[in-house]
């Protein structure tokens, strides 16, 4: 007599993707209030530099490359820590899910210290590795990274936090509280660097500032938290090799998309100061789809990785279905308003007519491939729910990687026209995209076939 059961991604289409979609989308909304809080901020945080000149950002935007290398070293816990309380919490073992934090915040502590000690040592060494050309804004870089440095204990911890809560299904915590951050960020950026006189240095203040007091707000809501709160626990080396082991690939993954950053960095400083800022800012304008696939990310890996810690296969396929769904909706209304409405977007920030030709170049050639983008992190949310985070990183490494060749044989083909960076870092977007959702569907399907076999011989 077979009692296997049986799994299928080819039926059910209507039937249970709706409250899949429906609870998709009510847990990704506070994760995209905390995107869209922090691209607003970041929005903010550029007028104000901008203010300040195309020197400032070029130097605040220089130091931002070791800051995203920083956020990229904290996804070695903070990613593994939440897909490991995910599935912890969806095989019904809330202890082990306590025993993970503890493990986790012992060890992003350690990572963070280390990180800054690092750039306490080599800011003007790491500085001059973008080449800016002009000692002084190197000088102003340097500084500013060695002040705005001392926030990463704190955000390390944000991070890792923000991870966990999402991972248990709390959304709403890490969204009012980093929320919370965010204000008193904007508040004090605007008293410190044009009130105070402060300049950049003001910025780095009040980032520092509003970091420490979401950290202490993170820690209040854990010990109010009966799933998360870790007392009664010890670090554990095992349980934080396991979550070192799912957040290796994806550390690597974003160091590595740093260091290219960095390396096209170095040859968008051909073009001058003005290329550099104008990229930094078209970066942040860009992110109006990034942050919000990324609240999209979030969620889909908490809900697929606890359908997979309860071994419901069809709920993690209708996830990644809906996923999709939304995918397409959202990188086609980005894609269209980046395009359409390139220049006066760019406008609010720089205002010379070789800083808005420049942008407008940069964001109508980024938004052929926001689509494209949108897709690459809905497919890596679902990976990461299933505890592949290898998959995504690897593709990510290579296809990101190809961006520095591309933009060198670009540049000898169109004659040295800026453009034509911008379009190795859209290309190179789109092949993420696309090679990503196929790679899922591809694996996910043969898993499903795998399953079945083994179900159909149980007795």
């Amino acid at each position: 007599m077979i009692l296997g059961k049986k799994y299928s991604i080819n039926t059910g289409s209507s039937e249970g993707s709706y409250p899949i979609l429906k609870q998709l989308i009510s847990l990704a909304l506070p994760v995209i209030g905390s995107s869209f809080m922090a691209m607003a901020y970041n929005f903010i945080n550029m007028i104000f530099v901008g203010r300040l000149g195309s020197n400032a950002v070029a130097a605040v935007g220089s130091a931002g490359f070791f800051m995203n290398l920083s956020w990229g070293l904290s996804s070695l816990i903070s990613v593994g820590a939440g897909i490991r309380v995910s599935h912890a919490i969806g095989n019904g073992n809330p202890q082990l899910a306590k025993s993970y934090v503890r493990s986790g915040i012992l060890a992003i502590i350690t990572i963070a210290l280390i990180y800054y000690a690092f750039l306490f040592f080599t800011s003007s060494e790491l500085i001059s590795l973008i080449r800016l050309n002009n000692p002084e804004i190197e000088h102003a870089s340097a500084r500013f990274l060695l002040i705005i440095g001392l926030c990463i204990p704190f955000s390390f911890q944000n991070l890792f936090f923000t991870s966990v809560f999402i991972g248990s299904g709390d959304s709403k915590s890490p969204f009012r509280i980093n929320a919370t951050a965010l204000a008193i960020n904007i508040l004090l950026d605007y008293i410190l660097i044009f009130r105070a006189n402060m300049g950049i240095n003001g910025a780095a203040f009040g980032t520092i500032i509003s970091q420490a007091t979401g950290t202490i707000l993170f820690y209040f809501k854990l010990n109010n938290n009966t799933i998360l709160k870790p007392r009664g626990t010890a670090f554990r080396s095992s349980l934080l090799k396991n979550i070192m082991l799912l957040g290796i690939s994806p550390t690597i993954q974003r160091v590595s998309f740093t260091i290219v950053a960095i390396f096209m960095a170095r040859i968008i400083s051909n073009w001058g100061a003005t290329a550099i800022a104008v990229q930094k800012i078209g970066v942040q304008v860009e992110a109006i789809s990034y942050m919000t696939a990324a609240g999209f990310l979030a969620a889909l890996s908490s809900i697929s990785g606890q359908a997979y810690g309860a071994k419901d296969y069809r709920k993690q396929w209708q996830v990644f279905r809906s996923g999709i769904l939304l995918a397409f909706v959202l990188g086609t209304i980005t894609s269209a308003v980046l395009i359409v409405f390139a220049e006066p977007i760019f406008s609010i920030f720089l205002r010379d007519p070789e800083s808005i030709a420049m942008g407008r170049e940069y964001l109508v050639i980024l938004g052929f491939s926001q689509l494209f983008m949108v897709l690459e992190l809905m497919a890596t949310g679902a990976f990461f729910g299933w505890g592949k985070t290898n998959i995504p990183a690897i593709t990510g490494i290579i296809l990101t990687v190809m961006r520095i060749p591309m933009a060198y044989a670009f540049i000898s083909l169109w004659q040295n026209a800026l453009s034509s960076v911008w379009w190795s870092i859209s290309i190179s977007s789109m092949a993420k995209g696309t090679v990503l959702m196929v790679l899922f569907i591809v694996l996910f399907r043969s898993f499903i076939r795998k399953q079945n076999g083994i179900y159909s011989y149980e007795t």
